[in-house]
């Protein structure tokens, strides 16, 4: 391990060292779970200030971060104006001990499912680290580059943004070597303000390459031609559901099980431009899953890893709680948990995947959030799809999702309980008559969905 002096920091970076240096390998950013020997950075948020907690733990960490001096704890102390920027600062200073390569991983949607599966992939040879959890943002990736192992051969970095200007932010930090947009979507278009900014901003991941770096390109997306022309200096690994002029495409696409698909892997050598191609069963329910399964194929191939490593590493991939994971509940009550997060294509997806199901099919949508003053519109539109699907029935909570419910004949409930109810009593008459129920939840953070699943993983005292 690497240790990083803060003497060094203040020196490269400006600010003012009080007290005695201090080495440290690791920091925190939470007093509750700061080690002994941390670095504490002292973070300033609308409802917190670190600064507030240091006295607490000074008898444990080394030193702190802060833009607040205080003479009564005697640690040190590197004084600097903004305390988030020095730790992206100190980020900066670990990924220079690094020695391995980072593959930086972006896109609307589908980003955590795809670093899983890239990870999975690359450990069949490898040793790999990875972004735990979502933890995407400024805050994030500096804390990933810190809890990554130096003797990896791999870090997988995902990389999230609500604006222009983020990605590129994140890449100076973490310096990829390899870098891969999944897809380009309506998310977060409240702080983009349009889709070209959506791709201006997901598009700063290429530009942040080496020219020896590495493009990882989707030719599925409207935008690819685009990606290639910024990459035209670099080398370049593509992949697409079904264009054979991928270096990575799929074809006999087949839903073998429970929306669970098995699929012929097939991948292009650069070299003899022969095809090889390989038979795989991905246990990850939804098509989404095939499209995050060739994007991190296609990461595995400019590795240089073989077909057969990465059929391997797709075979025991798995995704975070919260991203379309099918819980059985009994024979007849599945519940399909996507209440991680949702924008409106990702929603529309989930709906065709419920689609593939036999049974009575239920979505419950939350507000999707960060829609700007499209918000309106977009739920109407989403109400629309559902009216125009084999959907059964809609259930909708929140502000905004009432329009969902208004557009497609749905039911809205202003409060959770009511609409639990209506739930419980619809699961029970289908029950009564023998009929499978499934039901999709999906919506925003900040609509906490995950509370109807727990809800209903309580009723039936299923361990959340």
């Amino acid at each position: 391990m690497t240790s990083i002096s803060l003497a060094e920091a203040a020196e490269r970076f400006g600010g003012t060292l009080l007290n005695p240096d201090a080495d440290f390998f690791d920091l925190s950013i939470d007093s509750r779970s700061a080690k002994p020997d941390d670095l504490f950075v002292a973070l300033k948020g609308s409802n917190y200030d670190g600064h507030s907690f240091i006295s607490s733990i000074k008898n444990i960490i080394c030193g702190a971060v802060v833009s607040e001096l205080n003479f009564s704890i005697d640690i040190p102390q590197w004084v600097v104006e903004d305390t988030s920027l020095a730790l992206s600062q100190l980020a900066i200073m670990r990924r220079e001990s690094f020695n391995g390569k980072v593959i930086a991983v972006t896109g609307s949607s589908g980003k955590t499912s795809v670093k899983e599966s890239i990870y999975s992939i690359l450990a069949t040879r490898y040793r790999v680290s990875k972004t735990f959890k979502n933890l995407n943002n400024h805050l994030g990736v500096p804390l990933t580059i810190f809890k990554n192992d130096l003797a990896s051969d791999f870090w997988i970095v995902e990389m999230g943004a609500s604006g222009v200007g983020e990605i590129d932010y994140l890449c100076k930090i973490a310096k990829p070597d390899f870098a891969l947009i999944n897809n380009i979507q309506r998310a977060h278009i409240e702080g983009f303000g349009s889709m070209a900014n959506i791709l201006k901003a997901k598009s700063e991941i290429y530009l942040n390459l080496p020219q020896n770096g590495v493009a990882i390109i989707n030719l599925d997306e409207e935008s690819s031609d685009y990606w290639l022309q910024l990459n035209s200096n670099r080398k370049c690994f593509t992949f697409s559901e079904h264009k054979v002029s991928a270096d990575v495409h799929a074809n006999n696409i087949f839903d073998y099980d429970d929306g669970c698909f098995e699929f012929h892997l097939n991948i292009r050598d650069k070299k003899s431009s022969a095809t090889i191609g390989k038979k795989v069963l991905i246990d990850l329910p939804g098509l989404h899953h095939v499209r995050n399964s060739l994007a991190a194929a296609a990461v595995g191939l400019s590795v240089g890893l073989d077909i057969d490593n990465i059929c391997n590493g797709l075979k025991d991939a798995t995704v975070p709680q919260g991203r379309f994971q099918i819980i059985d509940i009994s024979n007849l009550l599945k519940v399909i948990d996507d209440s991680y997060n949702a924008n409106p294509d990702s929603f529309k997806l989930a709906v065709e995947n419920l689609e593939r199901r036999h049974g009575f099919n239920i979505v419950i949508i939350g507000d999707l959030a960060e829609l700007g003053d499209q918000s309106c519109q977009i739920h109407n539109e989403l109400g629309d799809f559902i009216k125009d699907s084999d959907i059964n029935l809609l259930l909708s909570y929140g502000v905004m999702s009432r329009y969902t419910s208004i557009s497609c004949g749905g039911r809205h409930f202003d409060k959770l309980k009511d609409l639990l109810l209506e739930l419980s009593e619809t699961i029970s008459r289908n029950m009564d008559s023998n009929c499978v129920t499934n039901i999709l939840v999906k919506g925003s953070r900040s609509s906490k969905m995950e509370r109807v699943v727990q809800a209903l993983l309580r009723s039936y005292q299923i361990p959340c």
